[in-house]
């Protein structure tokens, strides 16, 4: 069989199939399969082996037309095969013997499975992005950023700080650009939102990943910019959402506050332009960007009469909340020759925000701007560079990537007196992998990698730089100097080795390890992490049109540096202890489902998803503050506390039809479950600690449904492209996402943790849960062509088109009281009262006590916004 690798090659998509004798059914030796493509420079050529079967490895995403020639035979042709990042799809042929003759380029279906992977998630096509409305401006902000696209994933839930993926929290995902993480250190967000505009493929993977991926307990979302080629092309593009288009925003009433905030958009929107092309023809490629984006709010702070929410007359003040950005990228690639390149690679995102009083707007009275603090400027710059070659005839890849970050927040100071407050985030980062392609007992594609990454944290002003070196006999901290600043660091190695073997085109074992170690001195002593992943694919009808899977895996996560801020504060006397068996935050995944091409380009998916989380880190104690510690909560020195507990069973239904002949559809429902005491490391306010668990003293009633439990999530997507004159093209785009609420709680205040600590009833099982939310939003564009590959494009995206205001968040507060779990459930059908419940000296609560906002909105979806786009693409 003809495997070979070709360096232009970044990603390992593949094509796959067997050529058979029309009348014999008989497999075809040495059938010459020649593939063509737009996204390749040049073809690829391989040769059937004695069973008839080939293999073409290492293509970039893109749609391809398959050649089939021998002699004696008639050629065959498969075009229109639709080929995604890390995707094998099989394309099947039959030859029909003969002499050579003119011939009608029929059009066979693509077939769209990829017959190799037990991995759940999708690609988002160049058609969805330009034919629906994405990125909507609450989510993406002005700057359009990929990671808004997710959502249109099955298995993705927007939740706060970005998207749950199969019950995990947003701060578990993995973020990658060009085969780099983008993380942030500190929370575990993107740190570097890339505009769409700079992108070449865009891909989520919700579950089944294989050991090259580490370091994540979610989802994965990886990205992959743009290149240069041997032709010019660019694009001029401007967005803009005016603030009198917005629909009508529903305001929070808190009767328990005395300061009321309304928030309007005044206009948002970005401006920008690409090019790419040739700097030396068959050599030398490059790609630039820029994009500048602004947003501005106006929002008016008032004094309300106490329980009224009713603003106090010439108590308004107006501030206008302002946030600029740039975006801006440039990449080079170099071709050595046909089997050796580099690219280089600068983005930069810097930006400023902040909040100013409107000039001559009714200054009212003092108080409401207290709060307020200066501007935030902040950027995220990463340097990269990136090696491609083959060797060994072509059947080994070696592929390196080697970068650096830095990631910097400047908070500006409010008086003359004060400091600026700085905060710097620098990750460097090195990887090296190699693939070979073997022929034993059927196909091989083997692969081994190493990856490591220094992390640093630095706060001015600060206390002291922490270097923890934990004994693991005792778990103490060991030492720790002092320095002007405050600083974390840490240090990760790792390595991994995975096969993917296919016999008979029919099973392909997918297994693998993956293997993480700490080294030097680190923020965390955590114990050597392994990673175990194993998967099977079945094709049945062995002609890739249909494909039983399942698939096993350890993940090991990544903690957020922000943790060490609560667990080792600068400046403190006495540094926290760390328990000598300390082991990484993981989880346990098994996926199994099945895919069935049902119609040409059209697939039905219908696959289960079971996660477990195994471990936790919390900052932990064991009777006061005094004693606190880090370790895992109900596992060694805290093996006499709650232990950390997050499980999530799923079902996902998924009918789906690529973009082909004009237009696209999708349709995907998913029932989950999601049941335990542990939400995530970080909060939805954005800060690590309390945790749900809080010092995880052991509370009543902690285990239950937890906030991310959503049992029912449909979303519905379509696209039509209308081809009115030969110049002239008109799409039309609709989306739907509905999804049902979340539990509801009856909370309470705890002496020790906080107002919102007890859960008077087991948590989630009130019955009660916040309303279902709708979504829709259409999307209507025009395109002109004035020639070749020049076209003017008018884009009108209409973001909830109904302006529908749901609640998504209410407040559970129930009692304004510290107080007792109930002893006893409540009867089926009753309610709670407050003479039910105790405070914590044995009284049976007031009615005064009960918290009178309780139940009420804290938040709302966000309201109609209308977003203009103009685009020049040459």
């Amino acid at each position: 069989m003809g495997l070979s690798f070709t360096a232009a090659a970044l990603t390992d998509s593949e094509l796959t199939g067997t050529v058979l004798a029309t009348g014999t059914k008989q497999p075809l030796p040495d059938v010459v399969v020649t593939a063509t493509s737009e996204a390749l420079e040049g073809e690829r050529v391989v040769v059937t082996d004695a069973q008839g079967q080939f293999r073409i490895p290492a293509l970039p995403p893109g749609v391809y037309l398959l050649r089939f020639d021998k002699e004696s035979f008639e050629p065959f042709w498969h075009t229109e095969i639709d080929l995604r990042p890390e995707q094998t799809v099989q394309v099947n042929a039959e030859l029909s013997g003969g002499d050579a003759r003119e011939i009608v380029l029929p059009y066979v279906g693509s077939p769209t499975l990829d017959v190799s992977s037990a991995t759940t998630g999708q690609a988002v096509e160049w058609g969805s992005i330009h034919h629906l409305a994405v990125s909507p401006p609450s989510v993406s902000g002005a700057s359009r950023s990929f990671g808004s696209l997710a959502g249109l994933v099955p298995g993705t839930q927007p939740e706060g700080g970005g998207f749950s993926i199969h019950g995990s929290s947003p701060w578990e995902n993995g973020y990658v650009v060009d085969g780099l993480s983008t993380q942030d250190l500190e929370f575990g967000a993107n740190a570097s939102p890339l505009s769409v505009e700079f992108l070449q493929d865009f891909e989520v993977i919700t579950g089944g990943y294989m050991p090259q991926y580490g370091r994540a307990m979610g989802g994965l979302l990886q990205a992959r910019t743009r290149s240069g080629s041997n032709e010019f092309h660019g694009s001029l593009f401007s967005n803009w959402v005016p603030g009198f288009l917005e629909g009508l925003r529903t305001p929070v009433s808190d009767l328990n506050s005395i300061v009321s905030g309304r928030r309007a958009l005044q206009h948002e929107g970005d401006v920008g332009a690409t090019l790419g092309g040739p700097l030396v023809k068959d050599k030398l490629w490059f790609f630039a960007g820029v994009a500048p984006a602004l947003s501005r709010y106006e929002y008016t702070r008032a004094f309300t009469k106490f329980g009224t929410n009713t603003p106090i007359p010439g108590s308004s003040r107006m501030y206008l909340l302002e946030d600029r950005r740039l975006q801006a990228m440039g990449k080079l690639t170099y071709l050595f020759n046909q089997d050796h390149q580099v690219t280089l690679s600068v983005i930069t995102t810097p930006g400023r925000s902040g909040i100013e009083e409107v000039p001559g707007a009714p200054t009212g009275v003092e108080g409401p701007v207290a709060s307020l603090r200066g501007p935030e400027d902040n950027n995220f710059t990463t340097t990269q560079l990136q090696y491609a070659g083959v060797f060994l005839n072509k059947r080994l890849r070696v592929d390196a990537w080697l970068g650096g970050s830095q990631q910097t927040t400047d908070i500006q100071p409010v008086s003359e007196n004060a400091t600026v407050d700085r905060e710097v985030m620098e990750r460097y980062q090195a990887s090296a992998q190699a693939t070979w392609l073997l022929q034993l007992a059927g196909t091989h594609v083997l692969r081994w990698g190493v990856d490591g990454e220094f992390d640093r944290v630095s706060s001015l002003p600060g206390g002291g730089e922490v270097i923890i070196r934990s004994d693991r006999a005792t778990g103490f901290l060991q030492d720790s100097t002092l320095s002007p600043e405050e600083r974390y660091t840490n240090n990760l190695l790792g390595g991994f080795v995975q096969d993917s073997w296919t016999l008979s085109n029919r099973v392909t074992v997918n297994a693998g390890v993956r293997y993480d170690t700490p080294e030097g001195a680190l923020t965390f002593a955590l114990r050597d992490q392994l990673s175990p992943r194993i998967g099977l694919v079945v094709e049945p009808l062995a002609q890739g049109g249909m494909k039983l899977f399942a698939h096993y895996a350890k993940y090991r996560g990544q903690l957020p540096l922000g943790l060490m801020e609560v667990a080792f504060p600068p400046g403190a006397g006495d540094l926290m202890p760390v328990d000598p068996s300390l082991l990484p935050p993981s989880s346990t995944e098994l996926v199994a489902g099945a895919e069935y091409e049902v119609l040409s380009d059209t697939r039905l998916s219908a696959y289960y998803t079971h996660r477990r989380l195994d471990s936790a880190i919390e900052v932990l104690d064991i009777d006061s503050y005094a004693s606190a510690f880090l370790g895992n909560p109900g596992l060694g020195l805290a093996d006499h506390l709650p232990k950390a507990e997050r499980t999530y069973d799923g079902v996902t239904l998924v009918l789906s039809r690529t973009f082909r002949d004009g237009w696209l559809a999708q349709a995907s429902y998913t029932w989950s479950r999601l049941y335990g005491n542990y939400v995530g490391p970080v909060r939805e306010d954005g800060t690590v600690f309390p945790s749900d668990l809080g010092f995880s003293y052991p509370l009543e009633n902690q285990r239950g449904l937890l906030p991310y439990d959503r049992p029912h999530t449909l979303k519905l997507f379509g696209a039509r492209v209308f081809h009115l004159t030969r110049e002239v093209s008109a799409s039309l785009g609709l989306s739907y996402l509905g999804r049902s609420g979340t539990p509801i709680n009856y909370l309470g205040g705890h002496a020790m943790y906080g107002r919102d600590k007890v859960f008077i009833l087991p948590r989630g099982s009130s019955g009660e849960r916040t309303p279902w939310v709708h979504n829709i939003d259409s999307n209507v564009g025009v395109n002109y062509r004035l020639g070749g590959d020049t076209v003017v494009s008018f884009t009108l995206d209409v973001f909830n088109l109904f302006n529908f205001q749901r609640a998504t968040r209410v407040d559970e507060l129930y009692a304004n009281e510290h107080v007792l779990p109930l002893e006893t459930p409540v009867p089926d059908g009753g309610f709670v009262t407050p003479g039910m419940i105790k405070t914590v000296g044995g009284e049976p609560l007031t009615p005064d006590k009960v918290n009178r906002n309780f139940k009420r909105p804290l938040a709302y979806q966000a309201p109609r916004q209308v977003r203009l786009g103009l685009r020049y693409t040459f």
